[in-house]
């Protein structure tokens, strides 16, 4: 049964309302929801023993022993969050798994504490239907891919556009073996936020950099990917020492030596042991000296040169018959522009 054009949540996702998730931090960890904070009722291991004595001695056992591991003084240590967090943001909708009795009792301890709330209907399931409604059954906005060669500016690009969808910015990855730039979220997290993403702006035409399947270690849902590879292609033509600028500026500048060798390692079989070991040779040798992009011109290009480049030209073969424009970046400013409207 589809639900994306479910009222309720498209009301409650299209006003950012900012929610409360009460479930256990290891739950909010393998799945969260768009504008949610995780402020839990049980920690890991006091629902983790719960969840055991549900299995051996029922439910009845199982919500004593609850209120008997969050009582007294951790009773309001969690109480406390919730109801800072409620005053300050005054709207705010709170949930559970499945809207049981995690979210009920946590209700009930903020009535005790003079302020209203009923749990979201459906819990944190319902919502985790929803975005997945969104992403495989809802339909699918008219999608722009803008490429180019690596260091293209092509994300600063998709930032000058208000319609647009930043995948790399969801995924917390630049899309590259040097694209790690933290934490990446859970896969259901990814998914969740870019049906979010798609909710709020299915009725216009969207802009999207042109990505491979994965980007680090999340996955792009294999319909969006598979509309998205056969939408219309711009590509961003800009010159080499440009391209060198910006990657440096991007990547380089602010990062450090062995950030380069240990994400270089990733790409030694690719490349062959001698470019390999050439170009660690280079990455060290630049990061002896000051930081300046003259520095790190060389070893940028043979990277370049030796692999980002030829994987590009090869996949842009693949997709030669969807490329409507290239240009340089006001060139395609002008065309995406005019083809919007």
């Amino acid at each position: 049964m589809s639900t994306w054009n479910d009222p309720e949540l498209i009301a409650l996702f299209s006003t950012k309302i900012p929610l409360i998730d009460v479930r256990a931090p290891v739950e909010f960890l393998e799945g969260s929801v768009p504008h949610s904070v995780n402020l839990p009722i049980m920690n890991d291991e006091e629902r983790k023993a719960v969840g055991t004595c549900y299995k051996e001695r029922g439910q009845n056992a199982a919500i004593e022993l609850g209120h008997q591991l969050v009582s007294n003084e951790i009773k309001e240590e969690r109480v406390r969050p919730w109801t800072d967090f409620i005053k300050a943001n005054p709207q705010t909708e709170l949930f559970c798994f499945r809207g049981g009795l995690r979210s009920q009792i946590s209700c009930q301890w903020i009535e005790e504490k003079g302020i209203h709330k009923k749990p979201i209907h459906g819990g944190y399931k319902r919502l985790r239907t929803f975005f997945l409604s969104w992403l495989n059954d809802a339909p699918l906005p008219p999608i722009l891919r803008i490429g180019g060669l690596t260091g293209s500016g092509k994300t600063k690009m998709l930032h000058r556009f208000q319609d647009q969808i930043d995948l790399e910015d969801l995924a917390n990855h630049r899309g590259s073996a040097f694209g790690p730039r933290g934490k990446q979220p859970s896969q259901v997290t990814f998914e969740n936020a870019l049906a979010h993403e798609l909710m709020l702006k299915h009725e216009r035409r969207i802009i999207v950099e042109d990505e491979s399947s994965a980007i680090g270690r999340v996955v792009i849902p294999k319909k969006f990917f598979e509309i998205m590879r056969s939408s219309p292609l711009i590509v961003l033509e800009i010159d080499h020492e440009k391209r060198l600028e910006n990657i440096f500026n991007d990547y380089v500048k602010n990062s450090n030596l062995d950030f380069f060798v240990s994400n270089l390692l990733k790409l030694e079989k690719k490349l062959g042991n001698k470019k390999y070991q050439t170009l660690k040779a280079e990455i060290e040798m630049a990061f002896s000296l000051p930081s300046e992009m003259k520095n790190h011109a060389n070893w940028i290009s043979m990277l370049l040169k030796e692999y980002y480049d030829p994987l590009y030209k090869k996949d842009l073969r693949f997709n030669q018959d969807k490329v409507i424009f290239k240009g340089n970046e006001e060139e395609v400013m002008d065309f995406i522009s005019s083809f919007q409207t």
